[in-house]
């Protein structure tokens, strides 16, 4: 598969968000029961729902959080395999003001860490550029 990333906002028709969540310094990672392994929240826009009330909607569900401000960062086509078929997704930051407590759900925990975690379901290189590009992006609204 094939990733493009663009800003925010470029891309319609978004059937995915994933929200790259920080408290207190260090990055919120959910533990995902049946893959056994740490991932942001995230999944699919139901219908009717725009990108925003799905990132939190999933947050909320995986992690427990609400008190967070939540910034849109990037979008993402991936394309599959076939090159016909592609993925429209939203990435979204939360600064988390407060941690709540865990619905149930397909997590079965929330752990803090300053960088990405050993036993990370995805691409553990390309989640330390995210991380990387994140932090960039961060600064640079700072300043």
């Amino acid at each position: 598969m094939t990733k493009t990333n663009y800003p925010p906002g470029w891309l319609s028709d978004i059937s995915f968000v994933v929200i790259f969540a920080k408290y207190q310094g260090k990055w919120v990672y959910c533990w995902h029961k049946r893959r056994g392994s740490f991932e942001h929240p995230g999944g699919h826009v139901e219908q009717n729902e725009t990108p925003v009330q799905a990132a939190k909607r999933e947050l909320y569900e995986e992690s427990g959080i609400t008190d967070c401000k939540l910034i849109p960062l990037w979008d993402y086509e991936q394309k599959w395999g076939d090159g016909v078929g592609r993925n429209n997704g939203r990435v979204y930051f939360a600064e988390v003001h407060a941690l709540g407590e865990l619905p149930e759900s397909e997590m079965s925990r929330v752990e803090l860490f300053e960088s990405v975690p050993e036993n990370y379901t995805y691409d553990a290189a390309e989640e330390a550029r995210d991380l990387e590009r994140i932090e960039d992006m961060l600064r640079a609204f700072r300043e």
